[in-house]
C-alpha cells in the first residue's frame, strides 16, 4: 500500500500537461483523484485513463477563476469521496507581451487563471484538509517567477505572485500540519509549451532550440514535474515547507 492509498487529491488543470500527469501519478500511487478543468473532452479522457488503470477518478468541469464554480468543485469532491487531503494547483495560461503591448484584458486574465485560481481553490480546500488533520498543497508556478525571458511581463509577474502566495500560505497553515510548497518548472513538453513554441517558428526546431538552453540538453517531461509533486505531498517531504522547488534541467543556473 502507498502512503496515498485511501487519500483524495484534487488537481486543477488536470485535463492536460503537468496537471494530467499529476492526476495520473496520484492515481498510480493509490489516491482517488478529482480532475478540475474547463476542457471537458480532455478531462473525461484523463478520468477514463485513470479508471481503466484501476483507479478512482471524478472529473468536474470547472472555471477555477469563478468562486461559485470552485465551491461546486469542492462540494462535488466531498459528495463523491467524502474528504480532501491534497491539492495540486496546476491551472495556467501562457501569455506574451511587454507592459506596453499587453492589453488590460490579457493582464487580468493571466492573473485570474494563474493566481486567483489558487486563492479560490485553496480558500475552499484548506478547511477540508484541516478536517483530515493536515495534508499538502502544491502550487505549480514557473522558473520565470524567479528569472525571466523578454516579452512575458504578465506571465512572469503572475508566476512571481504564486511564489509569494505560497510563502504566505505556508506561514499561515504550518501549525495545522498543512504543508504548502511550489514547483518552478523550466520548459516542459506540454500542449501549452507547444502552443507557445509554434508562435516562434517551426515547432520541432523551436523545441530543440529551447531544449538546448537547458544545461541538461532537453526540455522536461510532465511526468518529471508530477513526480516532484508526489514527493512534496509524501511523508518523505515532511520537513519541506514554504519552498519553491526549481525543476528546470539547470535552465536557471546559467549567466545568460
Amino acid at each position: 500500500m502507498s502512503e496515498f492509498t485511501h487519500q483524495v487529491a484534487l488537481v486543477t488543470g488536470g485535463a492536460s500537461g503537468i496537471g494530467r500527469a499529476t492526476a495520473i501519478a496520484f492515481a498510480k500511487k493509490g489516491a482517488a483523484v478529482v480532475i478540475a478543468d474547463l476542457q471537458a473532452i480532455q478531462g473525461q479522457e484523463t478520468k477514463k485513463m485513470i479508471i481503466q488503470a484501476g483507479g478512482e477518478a471524478l472529473f468536474v468541469q470547472t472555471d477555477v477563476t469563478q468562486i461559485e464554480a470552485v465551491q461546486n468543485l469542492v462540494s462535488q469532491t466531498l459528495r463523491v469521496f467524502g474528504k480532501l487531503n491534497y491539492v495540486c494547483n496546476s491551472a495556467g495560461l501562457q501569455t506574451y507581451g511587454t507592459v506596453e503591448s499587453t492589453d488590460e484584458t490579457t493582464w487580468d486574465k493571466t492573473f485570474e487563471v494563474g493566481v486567483k485560481s489558487i486563492y479560490l481553490v485553496s480558500k475552499f480546500s484548506v478547511p477540508e484538509i484541516r478536517k483530515q488533520g493536515g495534508g499538502a498543497i502544491v502550487n505549480i508556478t514557473s522558473v520565470q517567477g524567479i528569472r525571466s525571458q523578454p516579452n512575458v511581463s504578465a506571465y512572469a509577474a503572475s508566476k512571481g505572485a504564486v511564489i509569494a502566495l505560497t510563502r504566505s500560505m505556508a506561514m499561515d497553515y504550518a501549525k495545522e500540519n498543512i504543508r504548502v510548497n511550489a514547483i518552478c518548472p523550466g520548459s516542459i513538453d506540454t500542449p501549452l509549451l507547444r502552443f507557445g513554441a509554434a508562435e516562434h517558428g517551426p515547432l520541432e526546431e523551436v523545441l530543440q532550440d529551447w531544449g538546448a538552453k537547458h544545461p541538461i540538453g532537453r526540455i522536461g517531461k510532465p511526468e518529471e514535474i508530477a513526480e516532484t509533486a508526489m514527493f512534496l505531498c509524501s511523508p518523505q517531504a515532511s520537513f519541506i515547507h514554504g519552498q519553491s522547488i526549481v525543476v528546470d534541467g539547470g535552465l536557471s543556473i546559467g549567466l545568460l
